[in-house]
């Protein structure tokens, strides 16, 4: 297993100035997070995967900045606005793939207390396969991350996903989980075998969110669990701009987890 780091980590600085600093921890694998909807123009997405090439980054995934809104978009009994969201994503899918990534992070609904009906569930199953089907179609892997203040914040609905939508894959993110009051172990089961992208932190009993070693995760059943499922791919530092003080920092947290990843 690699690891990796995700641009949120520096935000708000602007994504070509973050890249240069990702390589010069000698880190080789980025998850992209947009944060705005020119950055999904060609112009500029062309321009930033050349950059990565060239500093000998590999682009394993990207996050868009409308998981705030993918319910609203994409979800809602409103089929003008669904269509309208698929064509969005649509432009989403085709940047990732342009960029050589392979998955797209993706947040869904909002936790609002709702139940579905077998009719709402399934009109939801319906937008879930369409997804995937049009990433499929762009060589892109639509992954479902855990969302503290999403649905996805509960394992059983991830299950129920898994059940329902077998195209479907997953990110498993360890602060998200942590947030929701879930153990990671809960998510990790639940996404089983199509586990594809994993966003790694450490934290507390006081704090969510803390730079990899600095809490009390316990790394070395996290590596076994994922190795005993066959998970080979990438694990993805996704902290915070106030979790550190210099990038040198970072660098620190990558050799702590590399020594878990590398056993």
């Amino acid at each position: 297993m690699r690891i990796g780091m995700s641009t949120a980590c520096f935000y708000p600085q602007p994504l070509e100035e973050a890249l240069p600093i990702i390589a010069g921890l000698g880190v080789r694998a980025i998850e992209i997070f947009f944060n705005t909807e020119s950055e999904f123009q060609p112009r500029f997405y062309e321009a930033l995967g050349a950059q990565a090439r060239s500093l000998g980054l590999d682009v394993i995934s990207v996050h868009p900045y409308t998981s705030l809104m993918e319910g609203m978009l994409l979800f809602s009994d409103y089929a003008r606005r669904t269509e309208d969201g698929l064509m969005q994503y649509q432009r989403y899918f085709e940047c990732t793939a342009a960029l050589g990534a392979r998955f797209l992070t993706f947040h869904g609904e909002r936790h609002m207390g709702q139940q579905d009906d077998p009719a709402h569930w399934e009109h939801k199953c319906e937008v879930y396969q369409r997804l995937c089907e049009i990433g499929t179609a762009c060589g892109v892997t639509l992954a479902q991350e855990n969302v503290a203040w999403c649905r996805s914040r509960d394992p059983a609905f991830i299950h129920a996903l898994y059940r329902d939508v077998p195209a479907l894959h997953y990110t498993l993110d360890v602060k998200q989980a942590y947030r929701a009051g879930q153990s990671w172990k809960a998510f990790m089961d639940a996404m089983g075998e199509r586990l594809v992208n994993v966003h790694i932190n450490d934290f507390s009993a006081e704090q969510s969110c803390l730079m990899p070693g600095e809490g009390i995760m316990d790394y070395a059943d996290f590596f076994s669990r994922l190795r005993m499922k066959g998970y080979d791919g990438h694990t993805i530092i996704e902290v915070y701009r106030t979790n550190f003080d210099a990038p040198e920092e970072l660098e620190r947290a990558v050799r702590t987890l590399s020594r878990f990843a590398s056993v």
